[in-house]
């Protein structure tokens, strides 16, 4: 089931809501960032807004249940490849991690004609599990992300948009179930 965020007070116009294209940013660039001495900073919109919230399915052994955060990352991976974030790989070394096991880094990218912008043209988003279900943040490379982005439009619709895109299903049939 995708997310409406049309009731929400932050919601911009359904015209601009339209014009969104989530971008995995490369690894390389990533590597590249890192390598230059720069640091991904990022918010956790799960544990800095109050006003929004995720909804996985509950029990994910249940009869019919496809919203767990293991499908989640299955329609990650079919949609993007495998994380994109070094340090996130199968089989690295996994000791400095507290509750994360996957991150991809996306750049959002606003499509909408200048007029009708009332958002960014573009901001960095973070998709990881956290506490093993889904995480969405804002990053920012080298300075904390802006508070007024993360509180408002900006980051309720990096919410909604992570929340559609690994909630609904892909063309992939298994045993007669859509994934």
């Amino acid at each position: 089931m995708s997310v409406d965020i049309r009731d929400h007070p932050q919601t911009p116009p359904v015209e601009e809501l339209q014009e969104f294209t989530l971008v995995p940013v490369a690894r390389e660039e990533i590597a590249d960032r890192r390598g230059d001495g720069e640091e991904l900073r990022e918010v956790n919109l799960r544990e800095s807004r109050d006003d929004v919230y995720v909804e996985l399915d509950p029990d994910p052994t249940e009869r019919g249940a496809h919203d767990d955060i293991g499908t989640a990352l299955y329609r990650l991976v079919q949609l993007f490849g495998t994380p994109n974030v070094p340090g996130y790989d199968a089989g690295d070394d996994v000791s400095e991690r507290e509750d994360t096991t996957f991150k991809y880094l996306f750049r959002l990218v606003n499509g909408a004609e200048e007029r009708d912008r009332t958002l960014p043209d573009e901001w960095l988003v973070t998709v990881f599990d956290w506490h093993t279900e889904l995480g969405v943040g804002i990053a920012e490379w080298g300075e904390d992300p802006d508070p007024d982005a993360v509180d408002g439009a900006v980051g309720l619709v990096s919410l909604a948009l992570a929340t559609n895109v690994v909630s609904e299903p892909i063309q992939c049939i298994y045993k007669d179930k859509w994934y």
